[in-house]
């Protein structure tokens, strides 16, 4: 199966947001909530520190249970900021280096996976694909090296986009049984 597909740069900011939520959503949805009570924890602890003699360290106890919740969620919030900057960052030179090619052949073989856009060319087989991911009607592609390939059913038509997930879901199906 063969595909000549257009560039739309709002087709690839959502495909773009849509590996950004796989990648983080979980993490991002577990410590929403942890600061509140990571602060709180720590307030109490304070309070009974100074407020009455400490009682068992329980105090202490209230203080670390809170750092415990509050640092996790720290780490996180900059790790994750500082990702999505630099996905950004590499979204806007990506869309720049694609506005001068509008075109890019996709073509799905018995042995790989060929994409072709202007002087670029790239053969995966069908063997270095690790993983393959349906959601929100975009199929993702993921390599052994993590290296994601997205194709949405609106760049392709619906029946199209399912004539590639049965074929794909064939291919995976088969290396399975190899393996």
């Amino acid at each position: 199966m063969k595909f000549e597909l257009e560039f739309d740069k709002d087709i690839y900011n959502k495909q773009m947001d849509l590996l950004f939520d796989l990648n983080w959503k979980k993490k991002k949805d577990y410590y929403k909530n942890s600061q509140y009570l990571g602060l709180v924890l720590i307030i109490i602890g304070i309070a009974l520190i100074y407020k009455r003699p400490n009682i068992f360290g329980i105090g202490y106890g209230f203080v670390f249970f809170g750092l415990s919740n509050l640092l996790p969620f720290i780490y996180y919030y900059f790790k994750i900021r500082s990702f999505y900057k630099r996905m950004e960052d590499v979204k806007v030179k990506e869309i720049n280096d694609f506005h001068y090619l509008k075109y890019m052949n996709l073509e799905f073989t018995e042995n790989a996976l060929i994409t072709t856009s202007g002087d670029h060319f790239n053969l995966i087989q069908w063997s270095e694909l690790m993983h393959y991911i349906v959601r929100e009607n975009n199929l993702i592609l993921i390599t052994k090296n993590y290296q994601p390939f997205i194709l949405g059913e609106i760049e392709v038509g619906s029946e199209n986009f399912e004539k590639i997930i049965s074929f794909v879901k064939a291919k995976f199906e088969t290396k399975e049984k190899n393996d």
